[in-house]
C-alpha cells in the first residue's frame, strides 16, 4: 500500500456503571495508536492499559489492537482484532457472613468486521464480532449488531438499532440483547449535498470550494479565498498529499483525476493551518479530525 501519511494518536477513556443489583464498577484506560494512511485505505496498530474497579477490588488491564479500513465515498469497511487481558471479580458469601472476593484472570480476542454505508438520507451500520476466549471463564461466541438512521431533515433523523452485546469486563457490563428507537439531533449536515459549479464568496481568511465535471473523467476543483497569496488542498482525492492551486482571476483552480461522490478535504491558505472549507458540511474523519465533505459530480 503506498504510504501518504502517518499519524499518531493518544488518549484515555473513563467509565462508571451502576445497576440496582450490583455495586458500581468503573475503569480508566489510556491508549496509543499509530495510523498509516493510503488513498482510501489505512491500517493501525495500538496498545493500551489501565485499571478496572470491580466490587471493592482494583485490577489491572492491558489491550492490544490491529486493524485496517477501506473507504469509497461514504461507504466504509473496517476489519480489526482487539486483545484484552484483565480479571473478573466474584463474590462468595459464607454461612457465617464472611465475604470472599475471588479474582479470575481472563484473556480474549474480539475480531470484528464493521460496515458503514450512506444512501441519500439513509445511513446504515452493521457490525459482526467473533470472540475467542483463551483464558478464564468467558465464553467464546459470535454476535452482531445493526443500526440505521433516516435523516428527514439535514439535522434531525430517526435512528434505530438491534443486536446483542457481549460481556465487557473493562466496563463491567453483562451480555445482553437490545433494541432501541430514538430521535437523533446532529450539529453536522446529513443527507445528499448538492454540488455547485462556482465557489461562494467568503470573508478574508476563509476559503470556499466546489468541484465541477471536466473532460476525461477528471474534476475541476475551484476555490475562492479573498486576499490569498497561495492556496493548497489536501484530502482523499489527492491521496492526502498537499496540492497547490493556480490563480484564475478571482479564484484558484486545479484539475484532478478522481472518482465521483463525496470526498474528505481540507484547505490551507498562505501556508497557514489546514482547515475545512467554510462552505462545506463538516464531518469527523477516521482519526477523529474534522474535514469538509466535498461532492464531486
Amino acid at each position: 500500500m503506498p504510504v501518504h501519511r502517518v499519524r499518531l494518536e493518544a488518549g484515555s477513556t473513563a467509565t462508571i456503571l451502576g445497576t440496582s443489583d450490583q455495586r458500581a464498577s468503573s475503569s480508566w484506560l489510556g491508549f496509543g495508536r499509530a495510523h498509516v494512511l493510503g488513498q482510501g485505505r489505512g491500517v493501525w496498530l495500538g496498545v493500551g492499559g489501565g485499571t478496572v474497579h470491580l466490587e471493592t477490588e482494583n485490577v489491572g488491564a492491558s489491550t492490544g489492537e490491529v486493524g485496517g479500513w477501506l473507504r469509497r465515498g461514504e461507504q466504509r469497511l473496517t476489519l480489526s482484532a482487539a486483545t484484552v487481558r484483565t480479571s473478573t471479580v466474584s463474590t462468595v458469601i459464607f454461612s457465617d457472613e464472611t465475604v470472599l472476593r475471588v479474582r479470575d484472570p481472563v484473556g480474549y480476542t474480539d475480531v470484528s468486521l464493521a460496515g458503514h454505508g450512506v444512501w441519500r438520507q439513509l445511513e446504515v451500520d452493521a457490525v459482526a464480532i467473533s470472540r475467542h476466549a483463551w483464558k478464564g471463564n468467558l465464553a467464546s461466541m459470535p454476535t452482531a449488531m445493526l443500526s440505521g438512521a433516516w435523516w428527514f431533515t439535514p439535522y434531525v433523523g430517526v435512528a434505530g438499532a438491534i443486536g446483542r452485546q457481549l460481556s465487557d469486563p473493562l466496563r463491567g457490563t453483562a451480555r445482553a440483547r437490545y433494541a432501541t428507537v430514538a430521535l437523533r439531533l446532529s450539529a453536522e449536515r446529513h443527507g445528499p449535498v448538492r454540488a455547485r459549479t462556482t465557489p461562494p464568496r467568503v470573508a478574508v481568511g476563509d476559503a470556499s470550494i466546489v468541484a465541477a465535471s471536466a473532460d476525461g473523467g477528471a474534476a475541476m476543483i475551484r476555490v475562492h479565498a479573498a486576499g490569498a497569496r497561495t492556496v493548497e488542498i489536501m484530502g482523499d482525492l489527492t491521496a492526502w498529499t498537499p496540492v497547490a492551486l493556480a490563480r484564475r482571476g478571482d479564484r484558484w483552480e486545479v484539475r484532478l483525476t478522481t472518482t465521483p461522490g463525496a470526498h474528505h478535504v481540507v484547505v490551507r491558505i498562505n501556508g497557514g493551518p489546514w482547515a475545512p472549507p467554510a462552505n462545506l458540511p463538516r464531518v469527523d474523519d477516521e482519526l477523529g479530525g474534522t474535514v469538509g465533505l466535498l461532492v464531486v459530480p
